[in-house]
């Protein structure tokens, strides 16, 4: 993840969080807050709108975080307070990443063309946690584009095992293949 100002604030939450020992609670807290923005778009609204009154956006996170972990809150008041609302979803998934970090946890997405059945599924979670020696969380995805094979998101990188990145890769291949010789000399004169 790139090291903007939203990835600096959940960097320092994390600190902070570790610090003190109130990681779980901050991560419980934080997940709830994320949830409630996704699943509410006037709420999203409201916290993101340039136009709408900061002292509204405060009483809002306020509300939402009554009963939440204080540094938690005080979190949530130093973006609001700086008018930074607009990286608490940078903030949140920089958190979450280091989060599983040192929970040994790791979110893999895997994107298929077709439905697989959940031995299948279990056994490449099997796998991938051995391999990284990590507690592998699998999110199965289903995308028809990708005509067959896989697509793995592991945090920053993509792995594209899927027919459909194959066949872009072979046109991106014939398309310099064919550059290449245009731009060769010689030919008929």
């Amino acid at each position: 993840m790139a090291q903007g100002p939203g990835s600096i604030y959940g960097k320092a939450l994390f600190e902070a969080a570790q610090e003190s020992g109130k990681i779980q609670a901050a991560h419980r807290d934080l997940s709830a807050l994320g949830s409630a923005i996704l699943e509410n778009a006037q709420l999203a609204r409201a916290l993101f709108n340039p136009g709408f009154p900061e002292t509204g956006k405060r009483q809002v996170l306020l509300s939402l975080a009554k009963d939440a972990e204080p540094l938690v809150v005080n979190f949530l008041l130093v973006l609001a307070d700086h008018g930074r609302l607009s990286d608490l979803p940078a903030a949140l998934e920089q958190f979450e990443e280091q989060y599983g970090a040192s929970e040994r946890h790791l979110e893999v997405v895997l994107t298929t063309a077709f439905e697989i059945d959940d031995a299948q599924a279990e056994r490449l979670r099997a796998t991938l946690s051995s391999q990284t020696g990590q507690k592998v969380a699998l999110e199965r995805r289903i995308d028809p584009h990708i005509l067959g094979g896989v697509v793995l998101r592991v945090r920053d990188l993509l792995i594209d095992a899927s027919v459909r990145g194959r066949l872009e890769a072979l046109r991106v291949s014939l398309r310099q293949a064919r550059l290449a010789g245009q731009a060769s000399p010689g030919g008929s004169a």
